[in-house]
């Protein structure tokens, strides 16, 4: 079994659980702010992957580091994965539960590439169509891009909208070269 797939079934228990205590979004941000504190502390995430250290030692070290800063659901989640050895999988499990909440939530996250920068209204217009479009609730991250020349390029689940003006044109040429290929 993979990582990703254990990871999900601690993540699932974690969710129900925080469902229960309505504290799901707290949690979330809390999962949020250790993944970022493992990607910015190579010593943290040596902490956390090494095996020899013990699992007594990791709960301490956990409980130092985050007892009154994290929800106590978090805490307990991370003694938890100490005490079972199971804390090898925090970087996976804080890498999916964002995921899972928006799944559990019909949330879908969507990145936006604009040629230029656009305003808030034009960002709410936009995130609005790609409500219509796919249906669901949209949490939309957006990017400059000066190559795409105008229009957008949308990324949301697998799919890939674009309405650029560089695939237009392309879109073009392509038209171009099969009608010169035709005659």
């Amino acid at each position: 079994m993979t990582n990703r797939k254990v990871a999900r079934k601690y993540n699932l228990a974690l969710y129900f659980t925080a469902l229960e205590r309505k504290s799901v979004e707290e949690v979330k941000r809390d999962l949020v702010d250790i993944k970022k504190s493992i990607e910015g502390s190579k010593e943290l995430s040596n902490f956390i992957l090494t095996p020899v250290i013990s699992a007594e030692k990791k709960t301490k070290v956990f409980e130092a580091m985050f007892s009154g800063k994290v929800n106590e659901l978090t805490l307990r989640f991370l003694v938890y994965l100490c005490e079972k050895n199971r804390i090898n999988l925090l970087y996976d499990i804080t890498d999916d539960f964002a995921s899972l909440v928006n799944e559990k939530q019909g949330v879908v996250l969507a990145k936006v590439k604009t040629a230029i920068e656009i305003t808030d209204g034009e960002k709410k217009a936009l995130t609005d169509k790609l409500r219509l479009f796919t249906g669901k609730e949209i949490q939309a991250t957006y990017s400059v891009d000066p190559a795409i020349k105008g229009g957008f390029i949308a990324s949301v689940d697998d799919k890939i909208i674009d309405a650029s003006i560089l695939r237009q044109l392309e879109l073009l040429k392509e038209k171009f070269l099969m009608g010169s290929i035709n005659n």
